[in-house]
């Protein structure tokens, strides 16, 4: 495993969907909050579930589950929106919950590509003392028809 991954991922935040751990690396992530009201956004990528307003700023709201397939899920209060940097834009996440911050050492993390070699969207495998956590790459999150898609939208809703 190379170095700067390793050093990348040396904290992460743990959350789930279902029952399922994941993470990201806490240097995409700005801040978690309660689930809120979602407003749609016509003509967005599938995976962009709607917007919400964060102090004045509006942040796309992406439902990672159609990403991974996992099954639909109705927003209900306890979920969590983990507002994220994806080094382009600010995204918000919506998942079940979040566990925690995690410290990692190297002898932690595998490549995702080593462990798991169809998943593109991960960064890693993160071996816990509780479990495993993937660890997503927010680097790869819309791609770039999903990107353009996105753009177009949020310019068509200030319009």
């Amino acid at each position: 495993m190379n170095d700067s991954l390793i050093a990348a991922l040396d904290k992460i935040l743990v959350f789930t969907l279902d029952e399922l751990n994941f993470a990201l690396p806490i240097d995409n992530v700005l801040k978690v909050i309660h689930a809120v009201a979602i407003r749609s956004l016509p003509k967005a990528p599938e995976i962009i579930t709607g917007i919400i307003n964060v102090r004045g700023q509006i942040i796309p709201v992406a439902d990672i589950r159609k990403r991974l397939k996992l099954s639909e899920h109705e927003i209900e209060p306890d979920d969590r929106l983990i507002i994220t940097d994806t080094g382009k834009r600010h995204i918000a996440l919506l998942v079940d919950s979040v566990t925690g911050i995690r410290d990692l050492s190297s002898t932690q993390i595998s490549s995702a590509i080593d462990t798991l070699p169809f998943a593109k969207h991960l960064k890693g495998v993160a071996k816990m003392e509780d479990g495993m956590a993937l660890i997503y790459n927010l680097d790869q999150f819309l791609s770039i028809d999903e990107e353009q898609l996105l753009e177009e939208a949020l310019i068509k809703r200030k319009a």
